[in-house]
């Protein structure tokens, strides 16, 4: 279930951090905290944050001004954010009405409750990081697979590099050496050279020949000018 996204969790009961930490802990690849508002505005700005779960009563600035500060900048595709209070009461609801939260909990919060609303970020979240390509394929750039009508296709590690580096400069051609460069991982002589890019490709094009009796291709190969993924 765990991911590479980044939770941020602010709380300043400590008991109450650390029961939920080890929760968050499962859902989400990396879990940062504080029981402080004013160092969690400074450590979104530090860091991609993806979720952000507060309270509403912690420490220096209260959960709601951090909430509206940040969505200043970040709207609920850049940012989610869910919100718990101890308080029901309308006024703070009315408050964070157009925050574009997620949720907002109300303490003590039920264990179904929390795991419903932790699975719907997930999946929201990994829906964002769906790339759709062309003759029916798509990337998920969470766990850097490559899907063929929703469902995997194996490939290597290298293969997946290459696709990386194409949809990073997305409805642009590169050759082969423009690829190679772009690799920033130290590779010794006989992998720097570019035609083993030129390799990589093929043996990809020939998988998804297999998997798709079409001639259509998800990358695009123009002599002269090299291989190109294009995202609309």
């Amino acid at each position: 279930m765990k991911n590479n996204f980044t939770l941020l969790y602010v709380e300043d009961d400590k008991i109450i951090r650390e029961n939920f930490i080890e929760i968050f802990s499962t859902y989400f690849g990396k879990v940062l905290t504080t029981d402080n508002g004013n160092t969690a505005l400074k450590m979104c700005a530090q860091n991609h944050i993806d979720v952000l779960i507060l309270d509403v009563n912690i420490y220096g600035l209260d959960g709601i001004s951090v909430a509206t500060k940040l969505r200043e900048t970040k709207d609920e595709n850049e940012l989610i954010i869910l919100m718990m209070s101890s308080y029901s009461d309308k006024d703070k609801l009315l408050r964070a009405i157009n925050l574009q939260l997620f949720a907002y909990l109300v303490k003590p919060v039920k264990n179904r409750e929390l795991l419903n609303a932790l699975n719907s970020i997930v999946e929201t979240l990994n829906q964002k990081k769906i790339i759709p390509l062309n003759a029916n394929y798509s990337w998920n750039e969470n766990n850097q697979t490559l899907l063929f009508k929703d469902k995997e296709v194996q490939i290597t590690k290298n293969e997946k590099i290459v696709i990386n580096i194409l949809i990073e400069n997305k409805n642009i051609f590169m050759t082969a050496c423009q690829i190679q460069e772009k690799i920033s991982v130290e590779q010794d002589e006989e992998q720097a050279n570019c035609n083993n890019i030129v390799q990589i490709l093929s043996r990809l094009k020939k998988k998804i020949e297999k998997l798709n009796t079409s001639e259509e291709h998800f990358i695009e190969n123009c002599y002269g000018l090299g291989y190109k993924i294009t995202i609309n």
